[in-house]
């Protein structure tokens, strides 16, 4: 009876680890149903993880924060930001410092996401560290893709460059595809997804869908890019023609 207790205890173990494999929690992303990633991030006891266990889920945070403040999902976002920041304070003398000053970079960000009157005080800090992460490391994935979504975004009065920021998100891209550790993670296809976008808003159409097309041929169950934003590209392609 002991050790059919033991055996059991080791599945229900096994399965739990199993329901958060990276190939799966990658596939939600796919999906556009982020519900799995929620269940991942809350059942992490972060004293019982490992350092590489906490690098990832530091991560994953980083992803859905902004997710759950584009769904409105304000509070939530506001608690998950905060444990988000506590995390990389356990973290900072293990990670790279160019990573750990893109992360704040973003947690700066998303605090302006929650609270658009902090955008001289958040938004300022985002972008001084996110330089700063730059200049520690101009091969870091996540400082290329967090002063790339900064230029993206930022109004050219400010300092917004979307050219420059497609520049960064090629460099950031090809880091990813020659490192097998990003092969199930959500970064590579959204960085793809920026490409696409950024030559879409400079106005080259042609490269904006063979970017789509490519990013969509590495990912062929990317809801969003396969169902929205490829048709409504095609669409204002064909419409330019």
């Amino acid at each position: 009876m002991r050790k059919w207790l033991v055996f059991s205890m080791l599945l229900i173990v096994q399965l739990a680890f199993g329901q958060f494999s990276d190939e799966q929690l990658y596939m939600a992303y796919m999906s556009s149903d982020l519900t799995l990633w929620g269940q991942y991030i809350d059942a992490q006891e972060w004293s019982h993880l490992t350092h590489s266990e906490r690098l990832r889920l530091i991560n994953y945070e980083y992803g859905y924060i902004p997710i759950l403040a584009d769904q409105q999902r304000t509070e939530e976002a506001a608690r998950y930001l905060r444990q988000y920041e506590q995390h990389l304070e356990a973290e900072k003398a293990t990670l790279p410092k160019a990573t750990y000053l893109s992360y704040w970079s973003a947690a700066h960000a998303y605090e302006y996401l929650l609270d658009k009157s902090k955008i001289l005080s958040e938004g300022v800090q985002s972008f001084k560290l996110a330089k700063q992460a730059l200049e520690t490391d101009p091969n870091n994935p996540f400082a290329l893709t967090l002063k790339g979504n900064i230029d993206f975004y930022a109004p050219k009065i400010i300092g917004g460059n979307k050219k420059n920021a497609m520049v960064l998100f090629a460099r950031a891209e090809k880091i990813m595809l020659a490192d097998s550790a990003f092969y199930y993670l959500w970064n590579l296809p959204a960085i793809q997804l920026c490409i696409a976008q950024c030559y879409e808003k400079t106005d080259d159409l042609p490269n904006a869908l063979r970017q789509a097309e490519r990013a969509l041929h590495r990912h062929p169950h990317f809801a969003y890019l396969r169902d929205t934003y490829l048709p409504q590209l095609k669409k204002k392609t064909t419409g330019n023609k």
